[in-house]
């Protein structure tokens, strides 16, 4: 019996070892493949856990295409605490869009899937200011953080943009507030919509700051290994079930339906859905209007943008654009055909209302690309360097007077 025990014992220990091994092997493998092909920064996760933000981007992380500085910005430069003198500094906020995340339906077109700092709204802007005012030294710093919401900016100005002394800040959101929305619709749920709820993580963080649990464990060990294994963290991105494309998991609709979609065209739990969603839709304004105040408080002037999205785009599409809009249309349905149209009807009138009577500025990019031949978009909401020299051209004309008197 003794020797029965033994043998499993070693048999046991044999396994774990041999685990252990390949682990290992693979994971130097997978090191110098990803270093070989986007450089060391590769190495380091995109994003870190924040006690503020939920999540923020990881100063180590780097590659080829993207580099982020000391501070966590999407900057090729670091930035000081203090401003120089006879400079202004200007902070773009955002979500993946204005990070500049490249296109997921690559599938469909795959020639976007390295967009490079220069590339970027904020370095087409900075790039115009510094031309055409000479005078001051124009700072734009990328601070947006793909999966941010416009609750998450507010946040975000607070605990960290504050302190570099910010002259403006740009705002560009939509899409990953009404994606909530859309998906809070789907769910037909009676509950009531809380924006600060539906924020990713919260379990994620409760586990691992009061660990009591064994899934306390699970959860340590999962954040450890993707922190600090290259392998891990590409096969939990790339195996089924994690990958980019939001819609990769969907069979499409085999019901063809003509635009725009009304509300008597959706089945009776997806109007009853959507009209739940629209009634939060007002938060969006509201947090516009914390973000305004705060930064009247400290002499910041704040510019809103509301998101150019593909499917609400009239612009002369490409073939990839046409085919990215018909896929993104069939695997949405009427839903999420009808309800971001509605959301971002209501998000642009109250947007537009509040800046009058606040004193705010904001500007509606649905309309940016329609005269735009060439190809803007990547997929459903991200955008090509063309895309981002577009939005940073309109952005510049909207604020030059502004800038002038800065």
């Amino acid at each position: 019996m003794t020797t029965v025990i033994g043998k499993v014992t070693s048999f046991i220990a044999i396994a774990i070892l041999f685990v252990i091994a390949l682990f290992i092997v693979l994971e130097l493998i997978f090191r110098k493949l990803q270093v070989k092909r986007h450089g060391v920064g590769i190495r380091e996760s995109q994003a870190l856990r924040d006690r503020f933000v939920a999540w923020r981007l990881n100063p180590g992380f780097g590659r080829s295409d993207i580099q982020h500085n000391a501070q966590g910005f999407r900057h090729s430069t670091d930035v000081s605490i203090r401003k120089p003198l006879e400079s202004a500094r200007i902070f773009f906020l955002g979500g993946s869009a204005a990070y500049g995340a490249p296109g997921s339906f690559t599938s469909i077109d795959n020639r976007y899937s390295r967009i490079h700092n220069h590339e970027l709204i904020d370095a087409f802007l900075e790039q115009k200011l510094n031309m055409t005012f000479p005078s001051k030294r124009w700072e734009v710093i990328n601070s947006a953080t793909s999966g941010y919401r416009i609750h998450q900016q507010l946040a975000l100005i607070q605990a960290r943009i504050l302190r570099y002394q910010p002259d403006f800040i740009i705002l560009m959101d939509g899409y990953n507030d009404f994606i909530e929305l859309y998906h809070f619709a789907q769910a037909g749920s009676a509950a009531e919509y809380d924006v600060y709820e539906s924020t990713p993580g919260g379990e994620e963080f409760d586990a691992l700051a009061n660990p009591r649990s064994l899934h306390s464990l699970a959860t340590f060990a999962n954040a450890w290994l993707r922190s600090t294994s290259v392998f891990y963290r590409v096969m939990q991105d790339h195996v089924p079930g994690a990958v980019r494309d939001p819609w990769a998991h969907k069979t499409g609709s085999n019901d063809p339906f003509a635009e725009p979609v009304q509300l008597l065209d959706l089945s009776a739990a997806e109007r009853s859905g959507a009209v739940a969603a629209l009634q939060y839709v007002t938060y969006y304004v509201h947090i516009a209007r914390q973000i305004h105040r705060i930064l009247e408080l400290e002499g910041i002037k704040v510019l809103f943008l509301l998101q150019p999205i593909l499917i609400l785009s009239h612009k002369p599409l490409t073939n990839s654009e046409k085919e990215m809009m018909d896929y993104e249309r069939a695997q949405g349905g009427r839903l999420y055909s009808y309800l971001f149209r509605q959301l971002y009807f209501e998000i642009a009138q109250g947007m537009s209302e509040a800046a009058q009577k606040e004193g705010f500025l904001f500007l509606n990019l649905v309309d940016v690309f329609d005269q735009s031949p060439e190809q803007t978009f990547s997929d459903f909401a991200h955008l090509t360097p063309d895309g981002n020299r577009v939005v940073a051209k309109r952005v510049f004309e909207f604020l030059t007077e502004v800038f002038a008197e800065m």
